[in-house]
């Protein structure tokens, strides 16, 4: 039996002694997390979610609320958004500048291009999905990219599929994929009577379902993140609210947590933790 005294000895090796430790060590952050124990590396599929305002990255914890801003300056340019987490490689990947550059971003907000799509319509909806395909929807909803993202393909950055979507009738500003809940992209929408619409865009299809209505709650909603369980959550440009939902029960979404307000945002999250 492994003792936690023996548990911490092992984590907080020097790197001299190498090998399997090293490789231990993001799934040991995530276990003994937050125990400020470890110095645990910037890059591993923790339970916090990624939100770009502008240029700015911010690590938000969406059970608490509580955030930090990593940088105020990714890319060095325009505005960052369409962002996913890609848990093949642990980075994130949004769109940046009119010609649409693929951007690869480390947790520690360094960037590098990867490729340029080329259009001159903004993309600003993005996710991948467990696979490493980059999904990207312009911002008038009119056309959709699949990218391949995957590490040592030799199609890596390459648009492999493209085409067109008819719109759902909703305001959508981002979108998540669950493994757990198959071919779709879910996204919480704002329609033109000031409440909110849960949808799914599917793979194949390549069209919108609107799975259920809700009326009464703010529907500006820019960053979503997502947990491998179907818990989608949405957060709000104008209150910075950050709502809960089931894409498995529709009924009763709620405030899971205040964080930060932005004119817009958009968020990614590695939906592989399972924590909160």
């Amino acid at each position: 039996m492994v003792s936690f005294s023996n548990l911490f000895l092992l984590a907080t090796a020097p790197a001299v002694f190498g090998g399997p430790l090293l490789g231990l060590l993001p799934d040991l952050c995530d276990l003994l997390d937050p125990l400020p124990i470890l110095d645990c590396p910037p890059r591993h599929c923790d339970k916090h979610g990624w939100l770009f305002q502008g240029t700015k990255l911010i690590r938000v914890d969406i059970g608490t609320g509580e955030f930090e801003t990593v940088t105020t300056n990714v890319g060095g340019g325009t505005a960052i958004n369409a962002i996913g987490y890609n848990r093949l490689d642990n980075f994130l990947y949004g769109c940046q500048g009119t010609s649409n550059q693929i951007i690869q971003i480390g947790l520690d907000g360094s960037s590098s291009v990867v490729a340029n799509i080329g259009l001159t319509v903004p993309i600003n909806i993005g996710d991948i999905d467990d696979e490493g395909f980059y999904w990207v929807l312009t911002s008038n909803g009119a056309t959709w990219f699949r990218v391949d993202l995957r590490p040592g393909s030799s199609t890596y950055g390459d648009v492999v599929e493209t085409g067109t979507s008819p719109s759902p009738g909703r305001g959508v500003a981002d979108w998540v994929h669950f493994p757990i809940a198959g071919d779709y992209l879910w996204s919480v929408g704002s329609n033109g009577a000031g409440g909110a619409s849960l949808l799914r865009w599917g793979f194949d299809t390549h069209s919108w379902e609107i799975l259920a209505e809700y009326p009464d709650m703010e529907g500006d909603f820019g960053g979503l993140y997502g947990i491998n369980n179907g818990t989608l959550f949405a957060s709000s440009n104008g209150s910075g609210r950050i709502w809960a939902f089931s894409i498995f029960d529709i009924t009763a979404p709620y405030v899971a947590s205040q964080g930060p307000a932005f004119p817009s945002n958009d968020g990614a999250r590695c939906v592989s933790n399972l924590r909160v």
